[in-house]
């Protein structure tokens, strides 16, 4: 999927770009983009559902025509298709804060606020980002229409109590004919890096994703990428003992989808040191230099690779 932003940079200007999005990206950043602290064992089964659920959403030829599907008209649910496009809009939110401002890690807003012990009340934007150079919000949209008024968006962004270098409005619209974004992030006043914050919050998501490694139902191996070392954990062993008796159709599914395809979790060698201090300041994101729409490694070196037996 090709994204068309309209960016507008830290001094006001605005240029347009392009960036590619698969669909193992997207599977990756629809399932963690507002999940909380982490993703874990226990969650694995409300991701693979979600993905499931919308999949009539993200269908490939559609996808690769640079928009999302539709249900059929009996089918269709204007209020999943408003959920969906919630979910897009975040994901794509992540994705390009990612590519854009070159995040580390994003995370939940309302997670950022627990952390700091601060009352969920009030406005909040929707993520909550580090990079190296500082600390940033977002407020992530997502429409089947126009993208609406800007400057309401970037208002939204700047609401919720904890201090950062900039927020940005990212806006997805037009999701179902030919996706369009924009992409706002003009820099605030300089504001003093929360380590700290960083710390406790990537020790909660590598933990989480450590349990993966610690549950004797994954089985994993070693790989090197790039120069770097890397767990890979077989997901697809897993996926049927997630599901009840009563879950004919989802099974099914399944069983075609495991019959011709390995899914893999793709951890950082380092994850139990990761889970157990945290990111530092200057830990450099990982950025993957690959075509393959098999393989995606986020910047925070955790991924999703799919294979055939």
């Amino acid at each position: 999927m090709k994204i068309r932003v309209e960016y507008k940079d830290v001094n006001g200007q605005i240029n347009n770009q392009i960036h590619i999005l698969s669909r193992i990206a997207f599977a990756k950043h629809l399932g963690i983009a507002g999940q909380g602290y982490a993703p874990k064992p226990q969650k694995l089964i409300r991701t693979i559902s979600m993905f499931l659920h919308y999949s009539s959403y993200i269908q490939r030829k559609a996808f690769y025509e640079d928009r999302f599907s539709e249900p059929s008209i009996e089918l269709s649910d204007p209020t999943e298709k408003g959920q969906f496009s919630n979910l897009a809009g975040k994901a794509i939110a992540d994705f390009l804060s990612k590519r854009i401002d070159q995040s580390i890690f994003t995370v939940n807003y309302e997670a950022a606020m627990k952390m700091k012990g601060m009352a969920l009340k009030g406005g909040r934007p929707d993520l909550f980002a580090f990079k190296k150079s500082g600390m940033f919000a977002l407020e992530a949209k997502g429409y089947s229409g126009r993208s609406g008024d800007m400057q309401t968006h970037k208002i939204q962004s700047q609401t919720g109590g904890i201090p950062v270098n900039f927020t940005v409005a990212c806006v997805s619209y037009n999701l179902y004919k030919n996706i369009r974004c924009k992409y706002y992030d003009p820099l605030n006043d300089a504001i003093e890096f929360d380590s700290i914050l960083l710390r406790q919050l990537t020790s909660k998501y590598y933990t989480g994703l450590l349990g993966f490694l610690n549950n004797e139902h994954f089985e994993y191996s070693e790989l090197v990428i790039q120069g770097e070392s890397f767990y890979e954990v077989n997901l697809s062993d897993h996926l049927f003992r997630l599901f009840s008796d009563e879950s004919l159709h989802n099974l099914i599914y399944l069983w075609k989808f495991h019959c011709d395809y390995k899914l893999s979790l793709i951890l950082p060698r380092k994850i139990r040191e990761y889970a157990k201090d945290g990111l530092e300041e200057n830990e450099k994101p990982f950025l993957l230099d690959s075509k393959e729409n098999t393989l995606y490694i986020d910047n925070d070196r955790v991924g999703l690779r799919i294979n055939r037996y």
